[in-house]
């Protein structure tokens, strides 16, 4: 007599997978309405007779807003949850975007006596800089990579590098896209309201539209404040009264040095270290996401002929910024990977290391006559480490200040972060605008990274980490093992 064997039984995907994909498709739907600013600014400035460093003020009005509203809106995140801070936000966001379709070349100048501003110039800071800059906060990658790694401690970094691949995905796919599509639609025309919209008009309502009906409701119906919220543990793991022998399911920790209020993080070392290494990344990262299109414009032909075919100027520098922001999409899932098997702030070093030399070669190869290879190798090795540094600040972070204030923590050291935008994006604008070439702020901005590596080395990960030092959550304090002290 033979019996049936029962079926194995396949365990249902942990949810915290969910929430990255959730995480990683919003940051795909919305990136484009703000790294794409480049694509608009050669378009804008003869609409409105604007010079570059009028548009600069917008760019790093907008990233110093950003920067400044985060530990509020982290605040707001820790205490209310991601449903509601993230679709109130994308909403809002993706209004604002479409509404700058309809800016009208005004005609007028406001004189505040000190400093002179056209109308339009203000409309423009007041939607862009003020109003999607804010709600860009709310749904900002550092509060949706805080929502990360409290769904995982084993898999932090790989978990927190795969969401944030979102942001390089939809650059290297949407921002060629709209470069193309504005081109296309040049000649055409969209009308909405009564109101009839042409070129670079119709791109930025298509933007906004995308996070509006795409993005928020993701964000809304999947996302969900942690793992205990859902009676799960951080990777999936089971309780450990429940768990079968040598299935390796932890306990839940917490690290010496956690925190309890946000404040608290600016007595100790490492809030001062990846702050500080966080301003060049800021510094970098922003002139780029301004800048590099323009940049790239007058480096590169009117016709580009690559690969047997002829592109269009515009077309070409927002490719290779797509693929650019597209690679980072593999920088930070190799560095994720990296992360979780060597010492986070070794990694995060040599990301720092590897975007200098990028920047290196973006200024000096064109200076002896290979402008399209200096842009080339920028875009590979800048693909590679622009996003990258985000993941493993946000999970050092995590491990050295724990999760009961991580929201508003991740929204200082963040700030830091746009302040370095701020005077980057401004600098290059004037120095644009008075010397006729970016030369001189893409060299500050690449010879900033040296100390940024030296600061993120230096952080003593091993003494402040909950990864090698780390006690039961309902222990009380514990000073570092006298080991540690001494350690990298």
């Amino acid at each position: 007599m033979t019996t049936k064997s029962a079926a194995p039984v396949t365990a249902p995907m942990y949810f915290g997978w969910y929430i990255v994909a959730t995480c990683f498709f919003v940051s795909f739907l919305s990136m484009p309405g703000r790294q794409g600013f480049g694509l608009f600014v050669t378009e804008m400035e003869p609409t409105f007779g604007w010079d570059r460093s009028d548009i600069s003020w917008v760019g790093s009005v907008g990233f110093l807003i950003n920067g400044a509203m985060q530990p509020i809106m982290g605040a707001l995140f820790d205490k209310y949850g991601p449903r509601r801070v993230f679709g109130f936000g994308l909403a809002v966001m993706g209004l604002a975007i479409m509404s700058l379709a309809f800016m009208q070349d005004m005609n007028h100048v406001l004189d505040l006596g000190v400093v002179s501003i056209p109308l339009d110039l203000l409309w423009f800071i007041a939607v862009f800089s003020i109003v999607v800059n804010v709600c860009l906060s709310a749904a900002s990658i550092t509060n949706m990579l805080a929502l990360v790694v409290r769904w995982f401690r084993r898999k932090r970094s790989k978990a927190t590098g795969l969401a944030a691949a979102g942001t390089s995905i939809g650059g290297l796919l949407m921002i060629p896209f709209a470069a193309y599509l504005m081109g296309v639609i040049d000649g055409a025309s969209l009308t909405v309201a009564g109101v009839e919209l042409v070129g670079w008009r119709t791109v930025w309502f298509l933007l906004g539209a995308m996070v509006i009906f795409l993005s928020a409701p993701l964000a809304v119906f999947f996302l969900r404040p942690s793992p205990q919220s859902m009676g799960l543990n951080p990777d999936g793991d089971p309780d450990p009264e429940n768990a079968p022998a040598g299935s390796g399911a932890r306990q839940q920790l917490s690290g010496l040095y956690e925190v309890q209020n946000w404040r608290q993080c600016f007595k100790s070392p490492p809030m001062w270290q990846l702050s500080g290494a966080y301003v060049v990344c800021g510094i970098t990262t922003g002139l780029l996401s301004i800048h590099f299109i323009p940049y790239a414009e007058d480096v590169l032909p009117e016709q580009v002929n690559l690969l047997w075919m002829t592109w269009d100027q515009k077309v070409f520098a927002g490719t290779i910024f797509g693929v650019m922001t597209g690679l980072n999409a593999a920088g930070v899932i190799i560095t994720g990977f990296m992360g979780d098997r060597m010492r986070r702030k070794n990694v995060l070093s040599l990301v720092y290391a590897t975007r200098g030399v990028a920047f290196m070669c973006l200024v000096f190869l064109p200076l002896f006559g290979y402008g399209m290879l200096g842009l080339v190798a920028f875009a590979l090795l800048s693909g590679m480490s622009w996003v990258a540094s985000v993941p493993l600040t946000s999970t050092l972070t995590a491990d050295v200040y724990g999760f009961r204030a991580l929201g508003t923590i991740s929204g200082w050291v963040f700030f830091a972060h746009q302040i370095g935008s701020f005077f980057s994006i401004l600098l290059a604008g004037y120095l644009y605008d008075h010397l006729g070439s970016y030369f001189w702020p893409f060299l500050i901005a690449g010879l900033t990274l040296i100390p940024a590596a030296i600061m993120a080395y230096s952080i003593k990960e091993y003494h402040y980490s909950s990864r090698y030092n780390s006690r039961p959550a309902e222990a009380g304090p514990q000073l570092a093992t006298a080991g540690a002290g001494g350690r990298y």
